[in-house]
């Protein structure tokens, strides 16, 4: 039953909850976990999140005391709070929305597999995550008893990988795959590592960030055995604000690097959490430090319940463009747009280039360091001229200027 607390009654709840938690025991944080209307106690809660508490149309709700312990009790606009706690709005199902909008179940060729790219799937190893953040796209998912992958269900995604050579890059995702035993993350590991064709293997988790002790010696040993001449494994995780970058979630970080894991980083764009430049910039300066290359940044899927959380598109776009020239190239994610109906992904960017002026031979570009207007000559002899787009005369006049 929710309940309201005040600020000393949540202080002292929260306390409780951490000391009798083993704190760097990854266990012992699955096993405190908070979960549903039991979130209460940890809050001073305003009345759209009691609504979204037990209204919400989504996945259940749970966070590890870990992840809890960054969130501010008293502020509903924490942004870790924001990814723990529903609002009203989870509870209303927009018409523009759908629990699968971009078609993954229809690209299944077998339970928990998609191949929606020739030559990639992706492999959905379990259900379940340490937090299950309230923007995640796959809700019809993740947290369902329904959704559970069996053993039998695994190995029959493994006979499709090896019935199809065109196939040679594997991400596993979930729920998380690093909530797995590590029994079992080694037997699927060993099964990708003895299928020939398939070269790459991706682990999706977002658990460097909501549970970084799960990131152990142990589980780097699997993951860095596998991580060899037939296989090369890479891992992409999530942070969404600077809070995220803790030391724990360094040291998580660290490990995998030692383990010969590249990291990169797919942050969602999160209306109240980062639309903002300058948050957006110094988390990925906090990533550069933590060894994190950046790889995407999402616009925000149309998953029922998510109209508190998306964004008009061209926030990523001002996003990106703000932060050009303000920090190193790999520390600037590509603003991406999975295509509802099963598109794909394709990038959007800022308007660098502006057009070709066919008399010259000559392409006009702005500067993102300078926001000037710089020329560039297509090479004599090109065949590629009809490729680009032409500027008028009254536009090319106007660049002169």
């Amino acid at each position: 039953m929710l309940v309201q607390s005040s600020l000393s009654e949540v202080l002292r709840a929260r306390e409780e909850l951490f000391s009798r938690t083993n704190w760097t025991d990854p266990t012992s944080q699955l096993q405190n976990r908070v979960k549903g209307e039991d979130l209460s106690p940890y809050f001073v809660l305003t009345e759209s999140e009691i609504i979204g508490i037990r209204e919400t149309i989504r996945l259940h709700v749970s966070t590890t005391p870990y992840y809890l312990s960054l969130s501010d009790p008293s502020d509903p606009n924490c942004p870790i709070r924001r990814m723990i706690v529903p609002r009203s709005e989870e509870a209303v199902l927009s018409s523009e929305e759908s629990s699968d909008p971009l078609e993954e179940e229809r690209l299944s060729p077998v339970r928990g597999l998609t191949h929606m790219y020739p030559n990639r799937v992706l492999l959905f190893s379990n259900h379940s995550c340490s937090v299950y953040c309230r923007h995640c796209m796959r809700g019809r998912k993740v947290s369902s008893n329904e959704e559970r992958m069996e053993k039998g269900d695994l190995e029959k995604a493994f006979e499709y990988i090896r019935n199809h050579s065109e196939i040679e890059d594997v991400v596993i995702s979930g729920g998380d795959p690093l909530n797995l035993a590590d029994s079992r993350l080694e037997w699927i590991l060993s099964e990708l590592n003895s299928i020939p064709h398939v070269k790459i293997c991706r682990l999706g988790t977002r658990n460097p960030v909501t549970l970084p002790f799960r990131i152990t010696d142990t589980l780097c040993k699997i993951i860095e055995t596998y991580n060899n001449d037939n296989l090369s494994i890479f891992c992409n995780t999530q942070f969404n604000h600077p809070k995220e970058c803790t030391k724990e979630s360094k040291e998580a970080i660290l490990r995998l690097l030692k383990a010969g894991v590249s990291v990169g980083n797919q942050s969602v764009l999160l209306k109240g959490i980062n639309d903002d430049e300058e948050i957006m910039l110094t988390l990925h300066k906090k990533l550069l430090e933590m060894r994190v290359r950046a790889y995407y940044l999402y616009d925000p899927e149309l998953i029922p319940g998510s109209r508190g959380f998306r964004t008009p598109l061209a926030r990523g776009i001002e996003i990106v463009e703000y932060m050009r020239g303000k920090i190193g190239g790999m520390g600037i994610p590509q603003f991406v747009n999975d295509l509802p109906g099963g598109g794909g992904k394709i990038t959007i960017a800022p308007n660098w280039y502006l057009g070709y002026y066919p008399k010259t031979r000559q392409h006009v570009f702005r500067s993102a360091l300078t926001k000037k207007i710089h020329l560039s000559f297509e090479p004599v002899g090109s065949d590629k001229e009809s490729y680009y787009p032409i500027l008028s005369e009254s536009d090319w006049e106007k660049f002169q200027l």
